[in-house]
């Protein structure tokens, strides 16, 4: 499955967008809303890369830590067998019965003494052993466990996070659009009043002469109301609408740029502590990496 990811030249791409006149509104809110998207991707990206490394970190240093005490166990193993050859050596020196000789005896059982110290020794440190095996597989388990958490911690406010932003994203459009159309009407309405009052100056029927005739006397209003209306009217919706909407976008475009700039100082942090370049994570993980829908 591939990999949906944001890029610098993707933002440089919608920047250019964004200073095209020809590019619609509901257009670049929705490619923004998708820059979103494919950025949710990169946090999930990072989440995984951060879980993995710091699991396969784990692994790793508990599989050296048991093959340190693996390899006490059979050096252990290899002294048990040693004084298990000294017990039948001492036994068979006494099959015969007790020596006379004293000197032999009083090496027989220093023997013996040894073996039992010996043994002694042996027990103690193979005790020693099974304990600290024990404890690094508590310990093992119990990081384990916070790990696990802590990645579910991350994703439990994840697709929240994201759904905040693009239904931000959608009330932001609603609410531009409200306000042009507030702004149109004043515009709309507004250069044929100018054009009422500036002729009214010059002696023509208009708001600040009162004849009988309602309609004569706001004829030029009328007029200019329905020229504005027909030819106008759509470009200052257009312009105001792009006005508005661009500097939101803009905003929204740097917040996001700020975003990815912080997910890859934290994708470089992972790979200075763990030692492992993202694109290696990638190909060695990319069949397990499950990207769900964020939105």
């Amino acid at each position: 499955m591939p990999i949906p990811s944001l890029s610098e030249k993707d933002l440089e791409a919608y920047r250019n967008d964004l200073s095209d006149p020809e590019k619609s509104i509901g257009e670049l809110f929705i490619k923004l809303n998708g820059l979103y998207q494919r950025f949710a991707g990169n946090e999930q990206l990072l989440a995984d890369f951060e879980y993995v490394a710091a699991l396969n970190s784990l692994e790793n240093t508990y599989a050296q830590k048991k093959e340190h005490f693996n390899k006490e166990i059979t050096e252990l193993k290899r002294q048990f067998k040693q004084l298990d050859n000294r017990i039948v050596a001492a036994e068979q020196k006494l099959r015969h019965g007790i020596p006379e000789d004293l000197l032999i005896m009083d090496k027989i059982i220093a023997e013996q003494e040894s073996i039992v110290e010996d043994q002694e020794k042996l027990n103690n440190a193979e005790t020693h052993i099974v304990e600290q095996v024990r404890k690094i597989d508590i310990e093992h388990g119990k990081a384990l466990q916070k790990l696990e958490q802590q990645q579910h911690n991350r994703e439990i406010p994840f697709k929240s996070k994201f759904s905040a932003l693009s239904e931000q994203l959608r009330k932001a459009e609603k609410e531009i659009a409200l306000k042009v159309n507030g702004f149109s009407l004043i515009a709309i309405i507004g250069i044929p009043l100018i054009i009422d009052l500036f002729f009214g100056v010059l002696g023509l029927p208009t708001f600040a002469q009162r004849t009988n005739n309602i309609i004569f006397n706001h004829y030029l209003f009328l007029i200019s109301l329905i020229m504005v209306e027909l030819f106008l009217a759509d470009k200052i919706r257009n312009r105001i609408s792009r006005m508005l909407s661009v500097s939101y976008l803009k905003d929204s475009l740097n917040t996001l740029g700020n975003l990815l700039t912080e997910n890859e100082r934290q994708v470089a942090k992972v790979e200075s502590e763990h030692h492992i370049p993202l694109a290696e994570f990638v190909e060695k993980n990319g069949h397990v990496l499950d990207y769900k829908d964020t939105f």
